[in-house]
């Protein structure tokens, strides 16, 4: 249910198979037929049929996802001489409470909205692709005494982010699978230079099967920055598949379990680390700057299958750390501060197409 931005990657899959934003969000992965084991997906799942759901896994390098895809989700593949296609679209909204500043007066409410779309195929000899394309609109409302800027109560409102991502897997053998992604983000406000508001990422690792139910990503995931130096680091996630209708996963900056609470319902609790960062236009009060928003937040959410390619979910908890930082175009410090906790609520609806 949440916005967007960078790596993911695809993992091979086999028999039934098992995700936000910001600048660095995951991207859903597609999954490759593997002879003995099932190797994840780490996006939207593939359907093994009506009668059983294929499993959802999560697999992020760096930050934040796409919901994660609980059992029954709104996949649904078409084959034609061993190419399977897959796709699926997610509309998304949240809303954020009011919080406080704690480093300067004032205080804050987000709404959150946009979608998330996933085209993809799995071919023979144990290869997949899958294209990721997301779009999230962001409205900041700040309370009339803020000073998050100096002398700006209200220094913007409407924030966009656009991107568009590749992800492609390759079994290297029964248990190991080579990972690739890449992603490239543009997020600014209106009328901000769309050549100075992109951020590109990418990473590469490979995803190794212990056990039919316990598998391991790990590689190295790097990202650029608007007005600060690109990052590279080690990314590793784990996906656990603990009983029918159980698994839970570790990745990157999220956790997620999640627990089949009957044929048409599911559950799941979770915490992740998000960021999302913005170039501001010529005419904001900080020229050409950069808003950055980072947050801790944990949540807990039920998901419903209403139809076989269609899944309804609502999303609520609390954001417990959440630090808002402004840049000018060389990159110093106009103003940062931390805001207080406050209570969220979101909704989705995803379906095949």
């Amino acid at each position: 249910m949440r916005p967007l931005a960078l790596l993911v990657a695809i993992a091979p899959l086999v028999g039934a198979p098992a995700l936000a934003q910001s600048t660095a969000r995951p991207l859903p992965t597609a999954g490759l037929a593997s002879p003995l084991h099932q190797l994840q997906l780490a996006a939207p799942s593939l359907s093994a049929s009506p009668a059983q759901p294929a499993r959802a896994g999560i697999s992020e390098a760096s930050a934040p996802l796409v919901p994660p895809v609980t059992e029954g989700d709104a996949w649904k593949p078409t084959s034609t001489r061993g190419v399977e296609d897959f796709s699926s679209l997610e509309l998304f909204a949240q809303a954020r409470g009011s919080a406080r500043f704690q480093d300067t007066s004032g205080s804050l409410e987000v709404q959150r909205g946009g979608l998330d779309a996933i085209f993809g195929r799995r071919t023979p000899g144990e290869r997949a692709w899958a294209l990721h394309l997301s779009s999230e609109s962001s409205f900041y409302s700040f309370g009339k005494s803020s000073t998050l800027v100096p002398g700006e109560a209200r220094p913007f409102n409407d924030l966009y982010q656009t991107s568009a991502g590749l992800q492609l897997a390759a079994a290297a053998g029964p248990k190991l699978s080579w990972l690739a992604g890449f992603e490239v983000t543009m997020a600014g406000e209106d009328l901000a230079d769309p050549s100075d508001a992109l951020v590109a990422g990418g990473l590469g690792g490979v995803r190794y099967a212990i056990t039919p139910d316990v598998d391991f990503s790990f590689g190295l995931a790097g990202e650029s920055q608007l007005e600060d130096d690109a990052w590279v680091m080690p990314f590793f996630g784990m996906d656990w598949r603990i009983a029918d209708g159980t698994s839970f996963a570790i990745q990157g900056s999220e956790m997620r379990f999640e627990q089949r609470l009957g044929a048409h319902l599911s559950g799941h609790l979770g915490a992740l680390f998000d960021v999302r960062q913005y170039r501001l236009n010529d005419a904001n009060p900080v020229p050409s700057g950069v808003f950055r928003d980072e947050e801790i937040r944990v949540t807990a959410g039920l998901d419903w299958k209403f139809a076989e390619t269609g899944r309804l979910g609502i999303e609520f908890g609390q954001v417990l750390w959440n630090e808002l930082t402004v840049l000018d175009s060389g990159g110093g410090l106009v103003g940062s501060s931390e805001a207080e906790k406050a209570p969220f609520v979101g909704f989705s609806l995803r379906f095949g197409m």
